[in-house]
């Protein structure tokens, strides 16, 4: 697994903050989830209810600040191995970083999206950005950890985070969505807020590592 350096706020939340923490957080999201994926097969007009739409919150709709986080990225059979996988995870994250740092960064993946929403005036329709970022960081710590696609073919989540971001950065980019982009940047500011100090350190040091080969 691999080693990060954490940024120091990070760690005087851990000291200082510890009641912050939501223990079993993995399972409450996963139950969440889904009751969103009962509610909209059942009838799927009601996902409408969910979405989080700036200027009806603004209008006194206040749950959609929260229902967001229970629509389903699917709503076909696929929806269980899809719910299956973000809560192992989860779980997996959990167990690594502890329950404290997992809360923090599903608090500001969740804030970072709300405040997103109301900047650009963009409905967030999807919970699947913030559980790509979940997996991102999954692909960070363990980049070598394997899925088995259709059972058979192992590939490393590395590479899978490569293609998942590959496709929400570049494509953006060709639609020259500047909403899309600027969402796309708070939506994963837990993950740059978490990492980027340790990119930032492991880049210093290739470069001090150059100029002494030079």
């Amino acid at each position: 697994m691999r080693q990060i350096t954490f940024p120091n706020w990070l760690v005087w939340i851990d000291q200082n903050l510890k009641w912050l923490s939501i223990p079993k957080l993995p399972l409450i999201l996963t139950i969440i989830q889904a009751l969103g994926v009962c509610l909209v097969m059942g009838k799927p007009i009601f996902i409408e209810r969910l979405i989080l739409y700036p200027n009806t919150v603004l209008q006194g709709e206040i749950w959609r600040i929260f229902t967001f986080i229970a629509i389903p990225l699917a709503s076909n059979i696929l929806v269980f191995f899809v719910l299956w996988f973000f809560y192992d995870v989860m779980i997996w994250l959990e167990g690594t970083w502890g329950s404290l740092f997992l809360t923090v960064y599903f608090l500001i993946a969740w804030l970072c999206t709300v405040f997103a929403a109301f900047l650009t005036n963009t409905p967030v329709e999807t919970f699947a950005y913030m559980e790509c970022s979940f997996f991102f960081a999954l692909a960070t710590l363990n980049p070598n950890k394997e899925l088995h696609l259709f059972f058979i073919l192992p590939i490393a989540f590395k590479w899978i985070a490569i293609f998942i971001a590959g496709i929400l950065f570049v494509v953006p980019l060709f639609l020259n969505s500047g909403y899309q982009q600027l969402n796309l940047i708070f939506v994963f500011a837990n993950y740059l807020l978490f990492f980027g100090k340790d990119y930032w350190l492991r880049f210093k040091k290739e470069l001090d590592k150059r100029k002494l080969k030079h």
